[in-house]
């Protein structure tokens, strides 16, 4: 079986969602059929998802902030942080490789030390100054504004199981009552990843609800080096704050330019 539509557009996710929201029976049915899996998160309005095993204001993050205001949907960031450090994970590298702007110059600012550090637990990881790798981007999310809009969902993940059986019911939240920011097609891992995992869910669910689950293109396809260097960077306000704490020696580090590398 195709799939009907794997993305919407960003027009096409406001229009859907008024639509599916306000079909009270099949919302109702979806609550009844997920059981002690449906997410109180998602009772009393739609939400939109973005599965961060740990969150920071970087410019992916700003995006899908922005987008959600754009469509009329509270902002839900899903954490993992029961979820284990791996470095070669690009995602959980960046986490303490942080993508910088520094006196005018792209640069790459180490926080912790990756060895030490590897095949903890997220919420064990320290950084270079002891500090929990957690605290310290949960402290910038703070900072500005952004609470009550991450949240740590590792019980919800462990009690069911592998990405196979979460995935699921995860999307089953976003055929009436959200939706979810990923990028399905990316590198050949999250290709094979979205054909071994994802599409199985989502042909389920259209075969039960006759609807295909509501997801947006996270970040765009085939994105150059620079281009994949501003995903993880950080917006001005929060990379001027950034290295303003790093000149002043609040936090240790080891700062690279990239041209250096």
């Amino acid at each position: 079986m195709s799939i009907t539509k794997l993305y919407f557009t960003l027009d096409e996710a406001r229009e859907e969602i008024k639509k599916r929201w306000g079909n009270v029976e099949l919302r109702k049915k979806i609550e009844a059929d997920l059981g002690v899996l449906f997410m109180p998160d998602f009772l009393n309005a739609p939400r939109s998802i973005s599965f961060r095993q740990l969150i920071s204001p970087d410019n992916g993050f700003m995006y899908f902030y922005n987008a959600s205001k754009y469509i009329g949907v509270k902002p839900l960031v899903m954490e993992y942080e029961k979820d284990i450090y791996v470095s070669v994970n690009v995602e959980k590298k960046a986490l303490g490789k942080l993508r910088v702007t520094y006196d005018d110059k792209r640069a790459y600012l180490n926080i912790m030390d990756f060895h030490s550090q590897e095949k903890k637990p997220l919420e064990e990881v320290t950084i270079l100054t002891g500090e929990k790798l957690s605290d310290f981007h949960h402290g910038l999310m703070q900072e500005f504004g952004f609470t009550d809009i991450y949240k740590d969902f590792s019980n919800w993940f462990t009690e069911i199981g592998r990405a196979s059986e979460y995935y699921y019911p995860l999307l089953v939240h976003c055929v009436t009552h959200g939706m979810f920011f990923d990028l399905l097609d990316g590198d050949e891992h999250e290709k094979s990843f979205t054909e071994t995992v994802v599409l199985p869910a989502v042909r389920k669910i259209e075969e039960k609800y006759g609807l295909t689950p509501i997801i947006i293109k996270a970040y765009p396809d085939n994105q150059t080096a620079e281009e994949d260097f501003y995903w993880f960077s950080y917006p001005p306000f929060v990379n001027n704050k950034i290295c303003q704490n790093f000149k002043e020696g609040r936090f240790e580090g080891k700062l690279n330019f990239v041209n250096e590398l």
